[in-house]
């Protein structure tokens, strides 16, 4: 069973990568700090029992049908207790607070395996 799953984002206008961590953070409802122990630039917090982690450029290429190289930021939600529901109905609430700002172009996928279809 996946214990993550990720919305990928890309901004319809030029934004800066601060605006677009602050716009997700206020979301999200935690605060995105820079996470120097990543390898790859990355913004986390924790939620309750969800792990929140926003990555910038994470150097997907497409596959499958899915538009990773077009869409930089990739957001993640885990599950401390590996509750992948848990996960999925964090991801679902943030995924359509994100779609009514008319901000970005989005897409879920569920463990990077699979499209997520959330309407």
């Amino acid at each position: 069973m996946a214990t993550h799953v990720e919305i990928f984002l890309r901004p319809l206008v030029a934004r800066s990568t601060q605006s677009v961590v602050d716009e997700v953070a206020a979301l999200v409802g935690v605060p995105l700090p820079r996470e120097p122990g990543y390898e790859d630039e990355a913004y986390a917090g924790v939620c309750d029992d969800i792990v929140v982690e926003l990555f910038v450029g994470h150097g997907y290429e497409d596959d499958d049908g899915m538009p990773f190289g077009s869409h930089p930021f990739m957001l993640r939600f885990r599950s401390l207790s590996r509750d992948a529901d848990a996960a999925q109905v964090f991801l679902k609430k943030v995924y359509a607070d994100l779609a009514k700002t008319g901000h970005y172009s989005l897409f879920a996928t569920y463990d990077l395996q699979y499209r997520l279809d959330l309407g």
